[in-house]
C-alpha cells in the first residue's frame, strides 16, 4: 500500500523527494525497531515489522521510475538492472553476515546502528542523483545504431 501511495506522490512531488522522505523516516526508525523487537511483546514485534514495511515501501515505490530514468535510453535496462541486483546483493547478503557478530559483540542495538548506516549511505547516494520527474526521456530511436552499422556486424 505504501509503495503504491509513494509511487503516486512521486509523480506530483518528485521521485527524489519522496525517496528521501522514506529514508528520512527510516533513520530514526532504525533505532526504534530493535527495542520493539526485543521487547518480547508480539504487539511490539508486529509494530516493528509493519513500520519497516511501511517506511521502506514509501521509499521503494518511486525507485521503479527513478532508477531507469537516471540512465540514457541505450543503457537504461542494463543500468537499472545492475543497480537493483547489486543493491540486492549488498543489502541482502552483507547485513545477515554482519548481524550475528554485531549482536554477539555489542548487543542488538548495533543492528539499529547498521541499519542507520545503510540509510545514511542511501540518503547520500540519492542526494547525488538528479531529480528525474518531468524530464524528457530520450527517444529510443536516437540511441539505436543506424542500418549501416548493423549491416557491418
Amino acid at each position: 500500500v505504501f509503495s503504491a501511495i509513494s509511487a503516486v506522490l512521486c509523480d506530483r512531488y518528485g521521485r527524489r523527494r519522496i525517496i528521501l522522505l522514506g529514508f528520512g523516516l527510516a533513520l530514526p526508525w532504525a533505532f526504534v525497531v530493535m527495542p520493539l523487537i526485543d521487547s518480547g511483546s508480539s504487539v511490539g514485534f508486529a509494530v516493528a515489522i509493519a513500520g519497516i514495511f511501511c517506511i521502506f515501501g514509501l521509499a521503494y515505490g518511486p525507485i521503479g521510475a527513478f532508477l531507469p530514468e537516471t540512465f540514457a535510453t541505450r543503457y537504461r535496462y542494463t543500468g537499472a538492472g545492475m543497480a537493483f541486483n547489486l543493491a540486492g546483493i549488498v543489502g541482502g547478503a552483507l547485513p545477515p553476515l554482519v548481524a550475528g557478530p554485531l549482536v554477539g559483540a555489542l548487543g542488538s542495538w548495533a543492528i539499529g546502528l547498521m541499519i542507520a548506516v545503510f540509510v545514511l549511505v542511501s540518503i547520500a547516494c540519492t542526494l547525488v542523483l538528479p531529480e528525474t520527474r518531468g524530464s524528457e526521456l530520450d527517444n529510443v530511436q536516437d540511441d539505436m545504431p543506424d542500418e549501416d552499422a548493423l549491416a557491418a556486424c
